[in-house]
């Protein structure tokens, strides 16, 4: 018969939402709330059908999840991307139990990640860019592209920009509360302002939303439509490129570095807080490796 005391008479499913909460309240970005979300459930659920009994925190083992990262491999055939993901949600929620003293031993300690094979990021050039841009013929979604597309800034990003946000007068615009909740000013170049002023006076809906970018049913946009709008915009014209509002972000970073922009110029633009992540959008590009070779002469 079980034992309960302070520290282990707490079930997983409280244990999971105590953990969202403590997240919330350390002001964690909503997408990545609801990832945890959906990670730590699944988890969860899986876990219960395999117990076929209540299950208590502290008693989750390495076996447990080890088990739960072959199901996602093995029978749901899950890409190493987003299996590491869901380790990444466990890692996380495991430490703060421990940090919290809900258990004694976190049963991730020193778990490895999933090998990603490694793949060339797909980006875009100016001219794709351009064509893309022309493709998207929604009188709102027009625009957010094409601040996307010229200030590299992430969907949510542009998402929230309220109208306080965008100065048109002085050129730029202020991202406020971004990835890690970090806050930044992007300059906009004239031509990025000459086309959020016909954004004003063209475009936007009569509406009472204080976001700069607003549908009139809803008055903001979500990144799901964002992304169905490229796509269909990315068909329309025949590319046979997957193109999302990440790998808009992408080929913003990719130009400036084809324009040999100092990495800590670009660091700042991206909102990246660490230069190691800004180094993935420094890719060597096929024809750069032909040319490098054509140049040797011995």
């Amino acid at each position: 018969m079980r034992q309960s005391n302070e520290t282990d008479d707490l079930l997983l499913g409280q244990a999971i939402q105590e953990f969202l909460d403590w997240v919330k309240r350390k002001g964690m970005r909503e997408q990545t709330l609801r990832g945890y979300k959906v990670d730590m459930n699944q988890f969860h659920r899986w876990l219960a059908i395999e117990w076929n009994g209540p299950i208590f925190v502290d008693e989750v083992a390495l076996k447990d999840i080890e088990g739960f990262i072959d199901h996602l491999a093995k029978e749901k055939n899950s890409k190493p991307r987003t299996i590491n993901r869901k380790i990444n949600a466990l890692s996380t929620f495991f430490k703060t139990m421990r940090k919290k003293r809900v258990i004694e031993e976190n049963p991730m300690e020193d778990f490895e990640r999933i090998k990603v094979p490694h793949s060339e990021r797909v980006y875009l050039t100016g001219e794709e860019v351009e064509r893309i841009i022309q493709a998207v013929d929604h009188p709102v979604l027009h625009y957010f592209v094409l601040m996307m597309a010229y200030t590299g800034i992430r969907v949510n990003e542009c998402i929230h920009l309220t109208l306080d946000d965008v100065n048109l007068e002085e050129r730029y615009i202020d991202v406020i509360n971004g990835k890690g909740g970090k806050n930044r000013r992007v300059p906009m170049n004239d031509r990025l302002v000459g086309h959020m002023r016909d954004y004003l006076e063209t475009s936007r809906p009569e509406t009472d939303s204080l976001y700069f970018f607003a549908l009139k049913r809803t008055g903001t946009v979500s990144e799901q439509y964002v992304n169905r709008i490229l796509k269909e915009a990315t068909e329309k014209i025949g590319f046979k490129k997957h193109v999302t509002s990440h790998i808009l972000r992408h080929s913003f970073a990719s130009h400036l570095v084809k324009q040999d922009t100092h990495v800590a110029v670009i660091q700042r633009l991206l909102g990246h807080a660490d230069v190691r992540t800004t180094s993935v959008y420094m890719h060597v590009q096929q024809d750069d490796l032909a040319d490098a070779i054509n140049r040797i002469k011995f």
